[in-house]
């Protein structure tokens, strides 16, 4: 274990199978650095940032392109990425970040993040101010955004090629899922819980053939709460599936309409899920639903309870 305090900072050349700790110092401004610098590499090194932003810092921003890889990152301090790209997960552990994550101040811009491995990362606060502008990859495991305003994964685009997307935050860039020629790659509001989530995106929204977008529900009688995934214009390709599950007690009401993609632009949703024709009636738990992609204000995907 290594740590970073009181305004001291630690450059790194390569480290492996260790922790590396930057933490909140006793006076303001006096938070731990840790630098890659060159090629340096973290490896599977598990990285803590404690305290509040602008205390415990990781800074790859002096780092030579395309930029660090590291086991693990979690906290509450700052990540500054200038051009490079942070990629996490190697260590295959489950993390919360709430930090600041940024281009930083070296005048760098196009900072990006790529999460691998089978692990869950967390951004719960990560970009309070859109503050990376390079875009989000989720190579393997899972992502969950559930920052409350902004953008958790910056100002970029976001592309899904293998694992989950999911969380009840905000994503401020356009977002892909599947890459047309893969396998597992997953749109999942509620992954890793047991509660129904709303995902939003203000941006577009596009499955590719590759994609399966997963949504759970939980029913009775008239009353019914789902996924949603909130997005301003929607494609869904050829091949492209969704995968519904969840909990129904009882005969529900008949008419009572779920909303699965509520669709915030003036177009309509392209294209369908293959398994999921508009118009086609799907059973869950012994009720039946049918779907609709005119529904809602006209351009939103739905499922009305038939019975």
């Amino acid at each position: 274990m290594i740590k970073s305090v009181y305004g001291r900072g630690v450059i790194l050349s390569r480290f492996q199978y260790c922790t590396l700790i930057a933490e909140n110092g006793p006076v303001a401004d006096s938070g731990g650095t840790i630098s890659f610098r060159g090629n340096s590499q973290g490896g599977t090194a598990r990285v803590e940032l404690l305290g509040p932003i602008g205390s415990g810092t990781l800074a790859i921003d002096s780092h030579n392109s395309p930029g660090v890889t590291v086991g693990s990152v979690e906290g509450d301090g700052e990540i500054l990425l200038g051009s490079n790209n942070l990629t996490v997960g190697t260590n295959n552990l489950s993390t919360t970040f709430s930090g600041l994550i940024e281009d930083g101040p070296s005048g760098k811009v196009a900072g990006s993040l790529t999460k691998v491995g089978t692990g869950t990362f967390t951004l719960s606060n990560a970009s309070l101010t859109d503050t990376y502008t390079g875009g989000t990859t989720v190579s393997g495991g899972t992502l969950i955004v559930n920052n409350r305003n902004y953008s958790a994964t910056g100002t970029g685009p976001v592309q899904v090629t293998a694992g989950t997307l999911g969380g009840k935050g905000k994503i401020s860039g356009a977002v892909t899922v599947g890459t047309g020629s893969g396998t597992g790659a997953f749109l999942a509001p509620a992954a890793g819980t047991t509660v129904q989530a709303t995902l939003t995106i203000r941006s577009a929204l596009t499955f590719d053939t590759d994609a399966t977008y997963t949504c759970t529900l939980r029913a009775k009688q008239n009353r019914a709460r789902t996924d949603q995934v909130i997005a301003n214009g929607v494609t869904i390709n050829s091949g492209a599936m969704i995968a519904l599950s969840g909990e129904t007690m009882g005969v529900l009401t008949q008419g009572m309409v779920l909303t699965l993609i509520s669709n915030t632009s003036a177009n309509p949703i392209s294209g369908t899920f293959s398994n999921l024709p508009d118009g086609s009636i799907v059973t869950i738990n012994g009720n039946n639903f049918q779907a609709n992609y005119e529904g809602g204000d006209g351009n939103d995907l739905t499922l009305t309870a038939t019975n």
